[in-house]
């Protein structure tokens, strides 16, 4: 019981070590991209604000260009970091399991919906920045900010795969910053999702196929 306890005190040091010690500065970066991101969202809707546009295609052309604005800046460091991306040595078991987690994680969205009439989706051009800034940017930035650099540096700094999976995830969730219980609810199992599918497979090709495929089943669902 005493051993159970120094355990469970000493891994939740380690955590909080990672999240306000080793990740504090990345964390940061990413909330002021999103502050800059807010600030571009209103200075568009500003713009737009003489032009005819319908009220739903402003929407569209703000949160496409706050999403260029928070994840573009990102992705330009977490590439010039040359990040470790490369498909690592998985066991075809091994790369089931990642596979069997992400079928799971986009059925139970998919459950999720049933009896509710989707609202679909508009192929115009605002509509289309809509869906590529959140099935394509979205995913591809998030996975190599959380699953591939953060990752990656807190491997370099001598932590378990286990913590890691851990903080990436719980960091996922934190960032988005959910309002209610169910919302963070959701994200913490997306989070834990991703890092596992990570974890399994060995790289972040599948992290990002299943986020993008998530998000994807999600604005078919609500519309754009």
């Amino acid at each position: 019981m005493i051993y159970s306890l120094k355990y469970f005190l000493s891994s939740a040091l380690t955590l909080l070590r990672m999240i306000f010690i080793d990740c504090t500065v990345p964390i940061l970066f990413l909330f002021a991209m999103d502050f800059i991101a807010q600030i571009a969202k209103v200075l568009t809707a500003i713009i737009l604000a003489g032009w005819s546009f319908e009220t739903v295609v402003n929407h569209r052309i703000g949160y496409t260009v706050a999403m260029a604005a928070a994840k573009l800046p990102l992705l330009s460091i977490c590439l010039s970091r040359r990040l470790a991306i490369v498909q690592s040595f998985r066991s075809a078991r091994s790369i089931k399991i990642a596979l069997a987690i992400g079928v799971c994680l986009l059925g139970v969205n998919l459950l999720a919906q049933l009896g509710v009439s989707d609202v679909g989706l508009e192929f115009s051009l605002s509509a289309i920045l809509k869906i590529v800034a959140t099935c394509v940017l979205a995913p591809v930035v998030e996975e190599l900010f959380f699953r591939g650099y953060l990752w990656a540096r807190l491997q370099a700094r001598g932590y378990g795969e286990v913590s890691i999976i851990i903080c990436t995830a719980l960091l996922f969730a934190a960032i988005h910053l959910p309002d209610n219980f169910a919302s963070l609810f959701n994200y913490l199992r997306m989070g834990f999702s991703f890092s596992l599918i990570r974890y399994f497979s060995g790289g972040i090709g599948l992290p990002i196929f299943f986020h993008a495929a998530m998000n994807f089943i999600v604005i078919r669902h609500i519309g754009v």
